[in-house]
Formats: C-alpha cells, sequence, structure tokens
C-alpha cells in the first residue's frame, strides 16, 4: 500500500551508480530510511526535489526499515537561506533530528516545530533565539523539559537575587557561582537578551550532551 505524506530530506548519499540512499523525516511517520531508485540520472523523475530544507510531499512503498521511494513533488517554492550562518545552523538542526529522535517515532507537533524552525532561518536574523527556542521545544517533545520554576534540591521557587549551577540529570540549585534567578526567569519566558541567550546555550547544551551519552553519540564531534 502506498504511504503518501508530507517530508524532509534530512540527508542523502550515493547508492550503488544512480541512486540515492535518504533519511526523511515524514510528518506521520517520523524517521524513514528510503532508497530513491535512478534519483541520480539526469532525466530522475526526483531531479531537484530531494534537497534539504524544503517541505515535500512523498509517496513510498515497502514494510522493512529501508522503503522505497517512488514519487516526490515540492510544496513550495524553494528558497535559499538569508545568509551561511543560518544556513549552517539548519544542517545543525537536521543532526539534532537525526540523532536524538529514534526511527519510526512520531510526531506531527514536532514536525510542525521542525518546518517551522526551518522557515524562521531562512528568512530571520536572529539565528541563536530560533535555535535557542528549537532546543528547548525539542527537549520538551522528548520529554525532557527543564524546570526552570524550582531549585531541583531545596523544592522553593527560584528567586531573582540568587544564583544557581544546572545538572542536566537534575535541575537548577542554589550556588555561589552559577546563572543569576533573574535570568532563569527570562529563559523560563522566552524573553531573550544577550545573557540569556548565552546562559541558555550553555544550559541546552550541557542537557543534549548528556541525553547524546544514553544514546551513544559523540557530542564532541557534534558540537566541533
Amino acid at each position: 500500500m502506498k504511504n503518501t505524506q508530507d517530508a524532509f530530506v534530512i540527508h542523502a548519499r550515493a547508492y550503488k551508480e544512480t541512486s540515492l540512499l535518504l533519511n526523511i523525516f515524514t510528518r506521520n511517520d517520523g524517521l524513514i530510511n528510503a532508497i530513491a531508485k535512478g534519483a541520480k540520472r539526469k532525466k530522475s523523475k526526483f531531479s531537484g526535489y530531494l534537497e534539504p530544507f524544503q517541505l515535500i510531499e512523498i509517496s513510498y512503498l515497502g514494510k522493512s526499515d529501508l522503503k522505497t521511494l517512488i514519487a516526490a513533488e515540492p510544496k513550495e517554492v524553494f528558497q535559499e537561506f538569508l545568509s551561511k550562518e543560518n544556513l549552517f545552523s539548519a544542517f545543525y538542526v537536521n543532526e539534532l533530528i537525526n540523532c536524538l529522535f529514534k526511527k519510526g517515532t512520531a510526531s506531527k507537533e514536532y514536525f510542525d516545530l521542525y518546518d517551522n524552525c526551518i522557515k524562521k532561518l531562512k528568512f530571520k536574523n536572529n539565528v541563536e533565539e530560533i535555535l535557542r527556542n528549537f532546543e528547548l521545544d525539542t527537549l520538551i517533545e522528548m520529554g525532557y523539559e527543564i524546570n526552570f520554576i524550582s531549585d531541583c534540591r531545596s523544592g522553593l521557587e527560584i528567586t531573582i537575587d540568587k544564583k544557581y549551577d544546572y545538572q542536566p540529570e537534575s535541575g537548577f540549585y542554589e550556588s555561589a557561582k552559577g546563572i543569576h534567578g533573574n535570568t532563569i526567569k527570562k529563559m523560563a519566558d522566552r524573553n531573550f537578551d544577550r545573557a540569556t541567550l548565552d546562559a541558555c546555550k550553555v544550559v541546552t547544551r550541557k542537557t543534549i550532551e548528556y541525553y547524546f551519552q544514553e544514546l551513544n553519540v559523540n557530542s564532541r564531534l557534534f558540537f566541533k
């Protein structure tokens, strides 16, 4: 039975002489692996439609882990990224999906988050804010939401006049050296200024690295 749905190509590599092996993020089925037979031929029906960061509608067949792509059509006009920084940030977003989400884990909500993130990266300058929001939303979607409200040791509410350190498996706790409570409050509200963006990057990176270790992913290579 043919399966037709919206999708993005996350990664593509050559397969034999004329085909491509694709890692595809689909709206209904999450990440799938698929082969596009003959995609490297000049007159392929897939020509120009299997580029990353372009929303497409695909059809595929197969009951095994490796699907067979039978059709792909663009659902939007191709748009270049605003800058190289925006483009490189989009590749980072793709790697997050590829490393953190298991094959077959479906989430229409996360697909929409990804779609929205890529569109913002194509048109807007506030790259760091876009990435921090995406990282925070990704952790929420995976069930690893960060607690910005209370001290994980005392249970007391985080206050603006104290400092807090952070451990991914636990949360924030009062410390003589750490992040100001006011900055943590701003992170919770997604009210980003320079200091809040810098602090949020530290917190999200620590958290992602922690869960990368659980998935046996080399985070040092990822963050180089």
